[in-house]
């Protein structure tokens, strides 16, 4: 056997033993383990981001701005107008990185749209309902999405199709440039495959799906076809291609920065077709759905409408029993009256209210009935409060994901490096080899 065959037997045995290991890389598996290599990969990823940022230009303006603030933060100089600061910036942070969440990561991205954003308009629709107006501050819908609307004071107002739109647009809009950027990825993946003479993988297995001779069934044919057509369509037409494929929910819309990087268009004009049709035109058609379906008219409309469409009755059930769509329509109702009361109830509750948080924590755990009180405000009773506990498990399996990938990302850096040490050995042991012959 030559000696090139007997190193890549080598180097495969090692990258099936390395395989093999990388499974166990999980928190239920190896928790130990996992915890420590997902802290070498964050700290590896935070020195080399600390390190960009502090050889880029922008860090010029922003290192000054941030000791003005921390200088007026503890000079206690115009507090009001930093607390409005932080809430922006805490507000811009939240809803944008929730659209980077969303599509970031080749379709493996979180559904923050119908996780967070959807139920977010639903919420303004039924405090506005609630409320009489729409003097309500949103920007504390975030962080903890289970959290109620303050009414506060003022004259009631016509509830008008308008005022709910641009209460909700901004919001939109936020996620929306989120999941502009999140197309980022890859994009910058396939351009750098392209500038280095490579293919990227993906393109490669649509490559060979689209082959006569490739085995496939009636939906991946449809699905290559499908994704043939978008790469010959942005070809053709350049920008506005890319604007009519990111003005409507697209799931396979990460093969369009995949094929962008690998015929190197111009990143600006990706990125500028992506943000105008993704930041704004495609939100604000769902902004237009959601507000009209959400609102009390078209719910009830809705509701009623089912009522007419399934059987009265269910077989099995007795002749007294009401209808199923009947049984929902009560339900939904049920649920969106306690949901308004809560949040009328919070509303004076929070205008009665002059504790510090610090102090009314103290005084939950010194009273017995308060703590009981408490307990008993945890658990969900509306449909909010239960999508909320769902939302809050998925961001728990998501964020349990995020560390076993980073743990799984360092231990392959590892076993790169493990496998380049050992083609250098066997390197060096065959040419000393060739100097004893």
């Amino acid at each position: 056997m030559a000696d090139s065959e007997v190193e890549d037997e080598a180097i495969t045995q090692l990258r099936l033993r390395q395989a093999k290991a990388l499974r166990n890389v999980t928190l239920f598996k190896s928790p130990v383990q996992t915890i420590y290599y997902c802290g070498c990969y964050a700290a590896n990823g935070f020195y080399s981001g600390a390190k960009w940022v502090a050889s880029h230009p922008v860090t010029l303006v922003i290192l000054p701005a941030l000791v003005a603030y921390a200088g007026t933060k503890w000079a206690g100089y115009k507090q009001n107008l930093l607390t409005e600061i932080e809430e922006n910036v805490k507000y811009v942070v939240w809803w944008v990185g929730l659209g980077v969440l969303s599509s970031i990561g080749l379709g493996t991205g979180m559904h923050t749209g119908l996780l967070f954003l959807f139920p977010h308009i639903l919420k303004v629709c039924l405090a506005a309902e609630t409320c009489g107006h729409f003097r309500f501050d949103t920007r504390y819908d975030m962080w903890y999405s289970s959290e109620s609307f303050k009414c506060g004071e003022g004259p009631g107002e016509v509830v008008s199709f308008a005022d709910l739109f641009k209460k909700v647009i901004l919001t939109a809009v936020l996620w929306g440039i989120g999941t502009a950027i999140g197309e980022i990825p890859p994009y910058w993946l396939s351009y750098s495959a392209a500038v280095a003479g490579q293919k990227n993988v993906a393109l490669v297995e649509l490559e060979e799906a689209l082959r006569p001779s490739h085995q496939r069934n009636l939906f991946q044919c449809m699905v290559a076809r499908m994704e043939q057509w978008m790469v010959s369509f942005i070809r053709s037409h350049g920008f506005f291609g890319i604007l009519l494929l990111a003005s409507w929910p697209n799931a396979a819309f990460d093969l369009c920065g995949l094929v962008c990087g690998n015929f190197r268009f111009p990143f600006w004009k990706f990125f500028g077709a992506t943000l105008i049709g993704k930041g704004f035109i495609k939100v604000t058609g769902q902004v237009v759905f959601f507000v009209a379906v959400f609102r009390r008219d078209s719910r009830e409309a809705i509701l009623a409408w089912l009522e007419r469409l399934l059987p009265a009755r269910l077989p099995g059930l007795g002749s007294g029993a009401q209808s199923p769509a009947r049984e929902l329509h009560l339900f939904i109702n049920r649920s969106i009256a306690k949901y308004q009361a809560k949040v009328l109830a919070k509303s004076t509750a929070h205008l009665a209210e002059r504790r510090w948080w610090w102090r009314r924590g103290l005084d939950v755990l010194r009273s017995r009935q308060e703590l009981q009180r408490l307990m008993m405000a945890l658990i969900p009773d509306t449909i909010a409060e239960v999508w909320s506990g769902f939302m809050a498990l998925l961001m728990a399996a998501f964020a349990l994901s995020c560390v076993n990938a980073f743990a799984q990302a360092y231990r392959m850096q590892l076993d790169d490096a493990e496998v380049i040490a050992a083609r250098q050995r066997l390197a060096a042991a065959r040419e000393q080899e060739r100097k004893q012959q």
